[in-house]
């Protein structure tokens, strides 16, 4: 039996897209960032240490990767001796290296937070040696906590200190009707600054109602096109992304009568159900802020991610 999925946002294919990622939103987040290569290490070893990097950040609370990957954390790391010893069956290599770990606001490249820790690893070759100095990075290590701590202290002064401008950027994309840009601005905003989170959040609901409002006629002449084509099913789940508040709900709610009136029990009583919730306000508000986070993972799904390690460590 055919089910109705009703959402509020733009694109259905887009919601089921991104709808496992949306927990990030209002999450302070670091994204390891790891170079293409550094001296002495292959890409195993590379691979190892982006693990351990990403293990160090979640121990400490935080994701090791968000949506919005305006804040990095990324190595740099040092093989400063190596050295064969003699003996047994066969020879060991041991070496010393350092690994240092900065966190860096990516716009203004403005360092947050470094920590360097020296490091031993030994093995039949010099490879095997590097791997297991790795290996013995203690993600747990308090000094490592300490580190995370002190970035994360300088990103939740960074929101307090620019939200007023966040939201006036905010407003001019609002007025350029770029309300997806608009959104996903306002929506980096993380749960951890609860000054500026709560004023974002009305801020974000009246933007997401003038966003409704734009795609009011195209989204009224699809649900037509599609009622014309017999696909009452269809009619429905386009109409069910038409917010209340948008000046077209009324027109899209004439419409649906026409196709509710065709459909299957079960999609029926789908329908009803959404309508329930849209005389809700609490559900209704729910709603809305589940579907402002979609949009604006979507945008920044939708933008390019790739970050030069030489920018970031200049």
């Amino acid at each position: 039996m055919k089910k109705i999925y009703f959402v509020l946002v733009a694109i259905i294919l887009t919601v089921m897209s991104f709808a496992q990622t949306t927990s990030e939103i209002g999450k302070i987040a670091l994204s390891v960032i790891i170079p293409e290569n550094i001296d002495g290490l292959n890409i195993s070893q590379l691979s190892k240490l982006d693990t351990k990097i990403a293990q160090i950040v979640t121990v400490s609370g935080l994701a090791a990767s968000g949506y919005n990957t305006n804040f990095v954390i990324y190595p740099k790391f040092a093989i400063n001796e190596s050295n064969v010893v003699e003996g047994g069956m066969q020879n060991i290599t041991a070496v010393n290296a350092e690994l240092t770990l900065f966190i860096k606001q990516v716009d203004n490249n403005m360092l947050f937070s470094t920590i360097s820790k020296s490091l031993k690893g030994s093995g039949s070759s010099k490879e095997l040696a590097v791997t297991n100095a790795i290996s013995k990075i203690t993600t747990t290590d308090p000094e490592f906590k300490t580190f995370i701590e002190t970035g994360k202290s300088k990103i939740i002064q960074y929101y307090e200190s620019k939200c007023s401008e966040i939201i006036k950027k905010a407003d001019t994309y609002v007025k350029m009707q770029q309300y997806e840009q608009a959104l996903g601005l306002l929506m980096s905003v993380p749960e951890e600054v609860p000054s500026c989170y709560n004023q974002i959040q009305g801020k974000a609901i009246e933007t997401y109602k003038a966003y409704q409002t734009q795609r009011c006629a195209e989204q009224i002449q699809l649900a037509k096109t599609t009622l014309a084509a017999n696909d009452y099913f269809g009619t429905l789940n386009i109409l069910s992304e038409i917010d209340p508040s948008a000046i077209c709900f009324k027109e899209a709610q004439t419409i649906a009568k026409s196709a509710e009136t065709k459909v299957d029990v079960e999609e029926k009583k789908q329908w009803d159900f959404q309508m329930k919730q849209y005389s809700d306000a609490v559900s209704l508000e729910k709603q809305r802020i589940q579907a402002i986070k979609e949009i604006a993972v979507s945008y920044y799904k939708s933008q390019p991610t790739s970050i030069n390690y030489n920018y970031i460590v200049r």
